[in-house]
């Protein structure tokens, strides 16, 4: 009885967060409020629970603080400077209006492919994103959404440098040394996720973009050549404007394979140097808005980084009740085919602990061996985990994807919506595609 309330607490706990700050309440007294409703219901210490939800709050500013605030400053750097227009305004020139949400598809896919973190591709792409949108007369408040249609699907492909395609192969070799997978296994899975995803989630935002930029009066021609009319008469050339861009992939991309430097330490050192460029090439551009503008990143960095510390905070109340154990077992214990208990057993941790890398990891090093007794493919089972795992994955618990909403001032209630399909909805439909096609194939 006791562990029935707990998990109805921990439900109505989960969805009670979600409706008040999608009213607006401050999420830091949000988390607390569904904090105490966990408490409460599971028979909690209240004390020893707040204490959890500080140890997760300062872990992940701890871990993430540094990671933020540089890249909140690049990013407001790539603004002042021009450079960000200045890019945006050849792309949109060379492949038409028509082609914007195309074009940033591609390239955040491109980029969260080969390795670059989500919050790199952010950072890097949302102020020529910025200005692309503008050009096209589409609603800012959507970027996000369309940046997660490519981030969220590359990590489908085989051979992507991305953790949860690298978890699952390491914990499958580690207890089934002999299985014949590799981190490009199974590719016609991935291949098949990957393009339905990528199909809704595209389709979506394109059809979305066109209504509201009806709706809102800001239509523009996409039949007639675009020419450019720059909003100032400074702005850097497009080759000045690359090199920070190029010289940041470039070492998050050089420094990640060929040295033992933490991941986090890469991206800071990255953005940094890219930050030094920005201010070194563009000088004339910045101008005397340099101090303003490296406060603004820096503002907008932390508070992002402590909004989604307040929900990393509430996750680990929430981890730490009976009622998540009895979840966690639940999935656990499926009696069913292998690619469905893979499909329902990541989404539904995905969605209680607000984090891909924790449910892939837990789901592997407790499922593996049971699944393949049961008849699964180590294979399918290692191509199927990105896919299904990123569905529940950027639920209004994921930290990460808050704070990148909150870095670029929209709330929740006016870009989740967006978020939610390209990032939920739609890789929820490609798992399940691909699983049905594993049963079949496997």
């Amino acid at each position: 009885m006791a562990t029935t309330i707990s998990v109805i607490g921990l439900l109505a706990a989960a969805v009670i967060f979600i409706v008040v700050v999608w009213k607006g309440l401050d999420v830091f007294t949000s988390t607390i409020l569904v904090s105490f409703i966990i408490i409460l219901t599971s028979w909690m210490n209240w004390w020893e629970a707040l204490t959890s939800y500080a140890s997760g709050y300062c872990s992940f500013i701890s871990s993430q603080i540094f990671v933020l605030v540089i890249g909140a400053v690049f990013g407001e750097l790539m603004a002042a400077s021009g450079a960000a227009e200045s890019i945006a305004n050849v792309i949109t020139e060379k492949l038409g209006v028509k082609n914007v949400i195309l074009s940033i598809t591609v390239i955040s896919t491109v980029f969260v492919y080969v390795g670059i973190s989500g919050f790199v591709v952010l950072f890097v792409i949302a102020p020529i994103a910025t200005v692309m949108m503008k050009r096209a007369g589409y609603a800012y408040r959507m970027i996000p959404g369309i940046i997660f249609i490519g981030a969220t699907c590359s990590a489908m492909l085989p051979y992507a440098i991305n953790v949860t395609n690298t978890i699952p192969y390491s914990i499958i070799m580690e207890q089934i040394p002999d299985a014949e997978t590799s981190l490009g296994s199974a590719p016609i899975l991935g291949i098949i996720a990957f393009v339905v995803s990528t199909a809704v989630g595209y389709g979506y935002m394109t059809y979305a973009a066109k209504k509201t930029a009806i709706k809102e009066g800001t239509v523009v021609d996409d039949t007639k050549p675009v020419k450019i009319v720059p909003t100032r008469d400074d702005l850097p050339s497009v080759g000045i404007s690359v090199i920070p861009f190029v010289v940041v992939v470039a070492l998050v991309l050089g420094l990640s394979n060929a040295t033992s430097m933490d991941a986090n330490a890469v991206v800071v050192l990255a953005m940094f140097v890219g930050s030094l460029l920005l201010v070194l090439l563009c000088s004339k551009q910045i101008g005397n808005t340099l101090k303003d503008t490296i406060a603004k990143g820096v503002n907008n960095g932390v508070g992002a980084t402590v909004m989604a510390a307040a929900i990393i905070g509430f996750s680990t109340v929430l981890q730490t009740c009976v009622g998540f154990e009895a979840i966690k077992n639940w999935v656990l214990n499926f009696n069913m085919n292998p690619y469905i208990t893979e499909f329902l057993g990541l989404n539904i941790l995905a969605g209680i602990m607000g984090s891909g890398t924790a449910s892939v990891q837990t789901f592997f090093q407790f499922f593996t061996t049971s699944l393949v007794e049961k008849g699964a493919s180590p294979a399918a089972l290692h191509r199927l985990a990105p896919a299904c795992v990123t569905g529940m994955n950027t639920l209004p618990n994921a930290g990460g994807m808050v704070a990148q909403l909150n870095w670029m001032k929209i709330s929740l209630k006016d870009g989740y919506w967006y978020v939610f399909v390209t990032s939920v909805l739609a890789p929820m439909i490609d798992s399940l595609v691909a699983c049905i096609v594993a049963v079949i194939l496997y």
